[in-house]
This record gives structure tokens, sequence and C-alpha cells, in this order.
């Protein structure tokens, strides 16, 4: 079973302050792809998507050049700014470059404004050209918008990056989570089980989300879940061993083939596709 983590960051140290950007790892710690490596190996990960970190903007020079130089290893993810005009020639620049992911953002406000505009079309029309996967940085009141894109762009797949953030004090009967978990009627949208310490409220491992992700897993299915460490920040937190072990904890009953899609199969036909 090949086993791949679909959220891993990588990059190198920022220079100066970062005001704008709160991380568990500092921008300014360096963060090399030989450490991910290490990591990697040590737990018998045989790939991982390369997830552009928010500090470094449109820079996606280092994820790009990670995975290009072990692209079976490897897959970058990067991020264009939709609010900036040419976004979809950016695009067009770093798939050249290799990058097989985009990244949106509308947790950060700034993007927010402009999440599912029709002036933001072009570049989800070049993703679907190019056949790259959109990643989303959501919160739950982001739902609609990313309904109307999935219904307007249907071949396009989505994956949602730590189960879309969701309030679990509110509990899985809360209106802004029953809507995420509305957006399984559409066949290309995604969802990772990553970044649980981002949302809870309680130390690994993480009882509080166990709710949430039986629920997600009830109406998207195993075909349609990613985990992902979300490394290094998991390192502060739980430990990539534990990150490893919360799907099959959350679920109770772990199935072999549950598990190679999750933990695998599922990254491997978005990052990797044959032909």
């Amino acid at each position: 079973m090949t086993r791949v983590d679909a959220h891993l960051h990588v990059w190198r140290a920022a220079e100066g302050e970062t005001p704008q950007v709160r991380t568990l790892v500092p921008p300014q710690n360096d963060v090399p792809i030989e450490l991910a490596r290490k990591t990697l190996a040590a737990h018998q990960i045989d790939r991982a998507v390369l997830v552009q970190p928010v500090f470094r903007g449109e820079d996606n020079h280092y994820v790009a050049q990670c995975a290009r130089a072990d692209p079976a290893g490897f897959a970058a993810v990067c991020v264009v700014d939709p609010r900036t005009a040419g976004a979809e020639q950016r695009l067009e620049f770093w798939a050249r470059q290799g990058c097989r992911g985009l990244r949106l953002r509308p947790r950060i406000a700034e993007e927010a404004e402009i999440f599912g505009d029709p002036a933001t079309f072009p570049l989800w029309e070049t993703a679907r050209r190019l056949k790259i996967v959109v990643n989303l940085l959501s919160s739950p009141e982001h739902s609609s918008a990313i309904d109307a894109l999935a219904d307007r762009f249907p071949e396009v797949p989505i994956v949602i990056d730590h189960m879309g953030h969701p309030q679990v004090a509110a509990g899985i009967r809360d209106a802004d989570f029953q809507h995420l978990l509305a957006l399984a009627r559409h066949p290309r949208v995604f969802v990772k089980t990553s970044g649980f310490y981002h949302f809870s409220e309680q130390p690994f491992p993480f009882a509080d989300c166990r709710d949430a992700i039986r629920a997600v897993y009830d109406h998207f299915g195993p075909q349609r879940l990613l985990w992902g460490s979300d490394f290094p920040h998991v390192l502060q937190t739980c430990g990539y061993a534990n990150a490893l072990r919360l799907p099959e904890q959350a679920l109770d009953a772990w199935t072999a083939e549950e598990q190679r899609l999750v933990m695998g199969a599922n990254a491997l036909e978005l990052y990797w596709p044959k032909g």
C-alpha cells in the first residue's frame, strides 16, 4: 500500500518579522525538504503533497523546486492570489514549473472578499484546463460559495483543507457544518482529515472532533477523504505518529480498504494521475 501525506509544509526561513502570520512553527524557522524526507521515512510514508505556506504568498519557488527534483515523491500546491490581475497566467507559469495543485485561501480576510466572485472564474477555468487540483483553506461560512463553484466547475477537483475548520463546540447539527456536509453531493469535492489542533478545544486525541470526523466520513465516504499531517506544525502538538493514528481512532472500525483509500490511494489519484 502506498501511503501519502496529503498536507505537508516546507519552507526556507523568513527574513525579518511576519506580523500578519501566526503559526505554530514560526516562519523564521527553517523547515527544509531534508527534514520532511527524514520524517516521512521514519514513519514509512511514500509520498507527500507540499502545500505552499501562507507567509510566502505567491513565491512558490521552493515547493515547486522540491517537487520538480523528485516528482515521484512530491507534488506541489502553489498559491496564486486571485485579487491580482493575470492570476490565470501565473497559474499557468507555476503549472509549467511542476505544480499540480492551487491553493485558494478564503480564511484570509482579504482573499475572502473575492472568493467565488465571477472575476475569479478565468482562474478556475485555467485550473480545469490544466487539470489542477484546487485546495481550499476555508471556514464553515464559505460552504455556500464552494457549493456554487463546484456546480459551475464540476470537473475541477476541490479539496477542503482541515475539514473546513469546523466549530466543533457547536456540534454536528450546526447549520454551517451541515452546509459543509451537503457539499458531498458534488462527486469531485474531497475533504482532508488534518489539522485537528487548529479547531479542537481538547488535546490529543481530540475527542471533541470525533463526531465531526464520523459525520464527514458518513457523507463523503472513504473514497473522498484524504489524510494529511500538517507537518511541521503537527510536531508541536500531538506528534507525527499520533497524527497517523487519528482516523483509525475516530472511526473505531477501520478496514484495510478504507485505510488504503484515505491514507494514500485518494491522494495518489488526485496528485499523481495516470495518463
